[in-house]
């Protein structure tokens, strides 16, 4: 069948990265593959981070994302960061998920739970997790309902820009473990670090978070870890027009030829998940050139110039990617003042994602 827009996802780049990571950090990989593995599809993702052995964990927002993956026929450790709410009990243990316990009433609906949990501190985000002076009673409510806690975890808010709160956070992290030790709590896995917190030192750890940098995008610009994009977003060039010097073009005529040119029209649009506020500044790559978003883009299609650019009607199209110039979420991120994140959950379901599986010789 032919697409209009697709996606293509190169699995040999997503071990890459994931075998770059380990490396570099020498910790286990707990991969995040949440809101559908950042819009990679997150069954699809699953399925070959399964058998990497070093990856020890695929991480869910909500059980519903985990009975997902079950359902797919996924087997590998599934922890659900948003936690247990009241009345999901049923649904963690037919399907095998571990919470992430933040707060005190989840910590007593995890006594009803087959599978051990997680313990979240807040060690400076103030979004979820125990503060370090409840540790006590955290400790007492554990030993009195013989919750077996398989690991302890906190979260960077700001590891990309702000250096002294992250370090902070280590040292508030690595007391509350020294804490819970002294007290006989003994969790195989720790963790803090995200993609962002990679470069940071925290040896007391043996795991990392990581969903940004093993798609390929990395969080800083300088990131030591060469890790590259495994997502190309590409359309269709479905026509080209002539415009003549004060034409205006699409909604509202916020373009205006100054020149007689021509124009190509794209099969991709905001529903595609391309940021409207893109219009008359980003671009597109087409045969080896960009080619400048002009007007306004549309739900279904944005139009583009073609000066200098040989283009013709069923010319493939890159929204991301590289051929001659490159565009990565990054660089449409910087456009848009948003973060790469986002634009990657942002792809919608009609793009088609095609998986690319590297041949076994």
């Amino acid at each position: 069948m032919l697409y209009r827009s697709w996606a293509e996802i190169d699995i040999e780049r997503l071990e890459e990265n994931i075998k770059k990571i380990y490396t570099f950090t020498g910790k286990y990989i707990f991969a995040v593959v949440k809101a559908d593995a950042y819009g990679h599809g997150a069954v699809e993702i699953s399925k070959h981070l399964e058998n990497i052995p070093f990856v020890k964990k695929l991480c869910v927002a909500t059980a519903e994302e985990g009975k997902e993956l079950r359902e797919a026929g996924i087997e590998k450790d599934i922890l659900v960061l948003g936690g247990v709410l009241k009345g999901e009990e049923e649904e963690f243990n037919i399907y095998n998920l571990q919470p992430v316990i933040s707060d005190f009433n989840q910590l007593e609906l995890s006594k009803n739970l087959k599978k051990p949990v997680h313990i979240k501190f807040d060690t400076g985000m103030h979004r979820l997790g125990f503060y370090k002076k409840d540790i006590c009673k955290i400790v007492e409510i554990i030993k009195k309902n013989s919750i077996d806690v398989e690991g302890i975890m906190s979260h960077f808010p700001s590891a990309d820009i702000d250096k002294e709160l992250t370090e902070k956070q280590i040292h508030e992290f690595s007391q509350i473990s020294k804490i819970l030790e002294s007290k006989g709590i003994l969790p195989v896995y720790k963790h803090i670090q995200n993609s962002a917190g990679l470069v940071y030192k925290c040896d007391f750890c043996n795991a990392v978070r990581v969903g940004l940098t093993i798609y390929g995008e990395k969080p800083v610009k300088n990131f030591p870890v060469d890790v590259k994009n495994i997502m190309s977003v590409k359309s269709k060039l479905i026509a080209v027009k002539k415009l003549r010097k004060g034409d205006k073009v699409s909604y509202c005529g916020t373009f205006e030829a100054d020149k007689d040119m021509t124009v190509g029209i794209v099969a991709f649009g905001y529903a595609d998940g391309l940021p409207r506020n893109l219009s008359n500044k980003g671009f597109f790559i087409i045969n080896g050139k960009k080619a400048p978003i002009v007007g306004n883009i549309t739900m279904d299609m944005t139009i583009v110039d073609l000066t200098g650019i040989d283009a013709e009607i069923g010319d493939t199209v890159l929204i991301i990617g590289k051929n001659g110039e490159e565009i990565s979420f990054y660089d449409v991120a910087d456009l848009c003042e948003t973060i790469p994140y986002e634009l990657m959950c942002r792809i919608s379901k009609r793009v088609k994602r095609i998986v690319k599986i590297p041949k076994v010789l």
